[in-house]
C-alpha cells in the first residue's frame, strides 16, 4: 500500500529514473488515479506498463484531463456561433494517430484498450476568460498533478513541471513534489484532489472541460488489441527457456546409467526452482572418472593453472557447493 513505501518529499532526474522510482510504484498500489497535465501521449502509460497492470488489477481507474489549444481563427469561428465542442472535435479530428514505430502502435492499443474497459476517462480542457469565453494559443491550460488512492483509503498527491508525457518522464529535467494523506501536509492533498474535482467536474471559472469527442475516440478505438491482453500488459512467458535450461542441468536418467556410474543414494536435490542450486549440486554429485584399471597404482590429481585444490577448497562448503 502507499503507505507500506517511504516517499521522497521531491523527485529530480539526480534522483534516477522518475519511472522507476516514482511512476511505476505509486500505480501498482493504486485504485484510482486522477491527472491534470498540459501535454500527453500514449507512450507515458506505455513506460509505466508494470505500474498499469497494478492499476488493472486493483479494478482501478484513471481519469486524465488534458489541455487542448485552440488557434486565433478557432476562436473567431466560436464568435461568429459555431459550437465549442464542434471546433475541438475537428481540431483532434486534424491530428489523426498515425503512430510511426512498433512501440508507438503499442502505446496506443494500451491507451485504446484501457478506454475501453473502462480503466481510463479522458477529458479536454480549453482555457477561457471570465465570461467563459475561449482564449487562444497564447494562453494555454498548463497544470501538471496527480492525485493516487489506494483501497485503504490513503492518498498521495504532487505537483510540478512534470506533463504525462514519455519525454516529461524520462527525458527531461523535471521535478515534482510530493505529498501524502498520512504526513505532515494532509491539506495539500485535499487542495489538489478538490481543484481536479472542480476541473473534471467542469466547474472551474478559467478552463472548459470537455468529454473527448466521437470522432476522436473512434479513431483512438483502431487500436484495439485482437487478443484480451494488449502487448504491453503481457509478460513474456520464460518458462521454454528455464525448462530448458534445467534439462540440461539434470543429470541423466538412471535408465541411462551404467552400472559403474550409479551413484550412492544422495540427499533430496534442492528446490526446483533454485536453478543455481541444482547445477552446483549435479556438479558436487556427478559420478567419478573411470580409473585404471585394476591393481595399478591411484595417480595424484594433476594441478591446472587457476584450478588447485587450495583455491577450490577455499571457496566451497563440505557439500561442494560454492560459498556464495
Amino acid at each position: 500500500m502507499l503507505s507500506d513505501r517511504a516517499w521522497k518529499l521531491k523527485y529530480t532526474p539526480d534522483d534516477g529514473d522518475l519511472v522507476e522510482l516514482f511512476y511505476v510504484p505509486v500505480l501498482e498500489d493504486a485504485e484510482r488515479y486522477d491527472r491534470l497535465t498540459g501535454y500527453f501521449n500514449a507512450g507515458a502509460l506505455a513506460l509505466a506498463a508494470r505500474g498499469i497492470e497494478g492499476l488493472v488489477r486493483n479494478a482501478g481507474r484513471m481519469r486524465l484531463v488534458v489541455g487542448c489549444t485552440l488557434e486565433p481563427s478557432e476562436i473567431e469561428a466560436i464568435e461568429r456561433g459555431e459550437a465549442l465542442r464542434d471546433l475541438v472535435e475537428r481540431r483532434l479530428a486534424s491530428l489523426p494517430l498515425a503512430p510511426p514505430d512498433p512501440a508507438s502502435c503499442e502505446a496506443l492499443e494500451l491507451l485504446a484498450w484501457m478506454i475501453a474497459r473502462g480503466h481510463l476517462e479522458v477529458k479536454v480542457a480549453v482555457p477561457c476568460d471570465l465570461d467563459g469565453r475561449p482564449i487562444p494559443s497564447d494562453g494555454i491550460f498548463h497544470e501538471k498533478a496527480g492525485i493516487v488512492a489506494d483501497r485503504t483509503g490513503d492518498r498521495l498527491a504532487w505537483n510540478g513541471s512534470l506533463n504525462e508525457t514519455a519525454a516529461g518522464w524520462q527525458r527531461n529535467w523535471e521535478s515534482i513534489n510530493v505529498y501524502t494523506s498520512w504526513g505532515p501536509e494532509p491539506g495539500r492533498v485535499d487542495d489538489e484532489e478538490a481543484n481536479f474535482a472542480r476541473i473534471w467536474a467542469n466547474r472551474s471559472k478559467r478552463v472548459i472541460v470537455l468529454d473527448v469527442p466521437d470522432a476522436a475516440r473512434r479513431d483512438l478505438m483502431r487500436f484495439m488489441p485482437d487478443s484480451d491482453t494488449p502487448a504491453r500488459l503481457k509478460a513474456p512467458d520464460p518458462a521454454p527457456v528455464r525448462a530448458a535450461a534445467e534439462d540440461a542441468a539434470l543429470p541423466p536418467k538412471e535408465s541411462e546409467r551404467s552400472p559403474a556410474e550409479t551413484p550412492e543414494p544422495l540427499p533430496a536435490s534442492p528446490p526446483a526452482g533454485d536453478l543455481r542450486s541444482r547445477v552446483w549440486a549435479f556438479i558436487a554429485r556427478a559420478p567419478p572418472c573411470p580409473r585404471a584399471a585394476s591393481g595399478s597404482a591411484r595417480r595424484p590429481p594433476r594441478s591446472r593453472p587457476g584450478r588447485t585444490r587450495s583455491r577450490r577448497s577455499s571457496g566451497s562448503t563440505t557439500t561442494g557447493r560454492p560459498g556464495c
